[in-house]
């Protein structure tokens, strides 16, 4: 049996939970399960709109005693289920076709996967400061927009991220060029961890919106202590990540996209599920994935850049629109390119 956990972030009030629900409904998972709410940082006063938004939902529920940030509280919850897979969703994921949960399942049952997930990047943060401060990095032959507008860009999509989150938005500023000024700010004393706890390009990791794994699997993978949203970074795509720790073990960490197909790592850019095309073939999106598909050409070639380096091929906005839910994709996959770290 499988437990689809899906992680509810108080702060973010019944709004997710509900977009989550809409999509859960619309689109049918296909294997059987067991739907495992997992409250974070809930208020009392907030159970019983949560709980009106589940009604008529077979459910399970877990509670954190304590806010968490998702991986810890996915490690957490894993050790109280006794299902043989957990299938783990964040605050803003939603499945975009039917059957997602059994592409995900069968995924898993080919030879030594270890863990799959709707989406995965190359995408380094150590080559990215790099880049940044103007010395050898692979993301100097990605096609970015010019460096003069990147800082706007990156800028902007913090903003629309933030909106997502109530108690960022209300503590941001709005002037943008204070904005700047803050995030800059911010970014410095990040910058040794980011050169040394971060593998170079390509920095291939499962992104952990949306992942599943046999629950032995997941247990004995190492989740150290995460106290800052650094911490989950590292473990998300750090040296010793989930991702590596599974390819340390033998196994494959697989990308799954919409009409089913499984993706190694050195085929991920050819997916198009994760700032690639017009991530036509994403099977489960969030809030990370909609800043990419709904923005303009410059901010999909820059986030596009940043996860595939010169693989990057951003659709524009109106070339292509997303193929129907339960599709196949209908555009060749471009051939898989061998990985080299830089």
């Amino acid at each position: 049996m499988i437990a689809v956990v899906h992680l509810v972030w108080g702060p973010l009030g019944p709004l997710s939970l509900r977009r989550f629900l809409d999509a859960y409904k619309r689109h049918p998972a296909g294997a059987e399960h067991e739907l495992t709410v997992l409250l974070n940082g809930v208020a009392p006063a907030q159970r019983r709109e949560l709980a009106a938004e589940l009604g008529g939902i077979e459910h399970s529920m877990l509670e954190l005693e304590q806010p968490m940030l998702d991986l810890s509280a996915y490690a957490w919850a894993a050790r109280r289920l006794e299902h043989t897979h957990v299938c783990f969703l964040n605050s803003h994921s939603v499945p975009l076709a039917g059957d997602w949960l059994a592409k995900l399942a069968r995924a898993l049952e080919l030879p030594r996967a270890g863990l799959v997930g709707a989406t995965g990047s190359w995408g380094s943060f150590r080559s990215a400061v790099l880049n940044s401060l103007r010395l050898p990095s692979p993301y100097r032959h990605a096609p970015e927009p010019p460096r003069a507008h990147r800082r706007e860009l990156w800028c902007e999509i913090e903003r629309e991220l933030e909106r997502a989150e109530p108690r960022l938005a209300a503590a941001g500023p709005r002037d943008p060029r204070v904005h700047r000024l803050l995030s800059r700010m911010r970014s410095l004393p990040q910058l040794p961890e980011r050169v040394l706890a971060f593998p170079g390009f390509p920095a291939c990791h499962l992104r952990t919106n949306a992942f599943m794994a046999e629950r032995a699997v997941f247990t004995a993978l190492r989740t150290p202590p995460i106290s800052r949203k650094m911490d989950a970074l590292r473990l998300e795509s750090g040296h010793h990540s989930y991702t590596s720790q599974v390819h340390a073990s033998g196994l494959r960490a697989l990308v799954v996209a919409r009409d089913g197909r499984s993706y190694d790592p050195e085929e991920w850019a050819a997916s198009h599920t994760f700032w690639q095309g017009a991530q036509e073939r994403l099977l489960i999106a969030d809030n990370r994935t909609a800043v990419y598909q709904n923005g303009s050409l410059e901010r999909r070639q820059l986030l596009s850049a940043r996860a595939w380096g010169s693989q990057a091929e951003p659709f524009p906005p109106e070339c292509l629109r997303p193929a129907p839910h339960d599709e196949p994709a209908r555009s060749a996959h471009a051939q898989p390119t061998a990985l080299t770290r830089s």
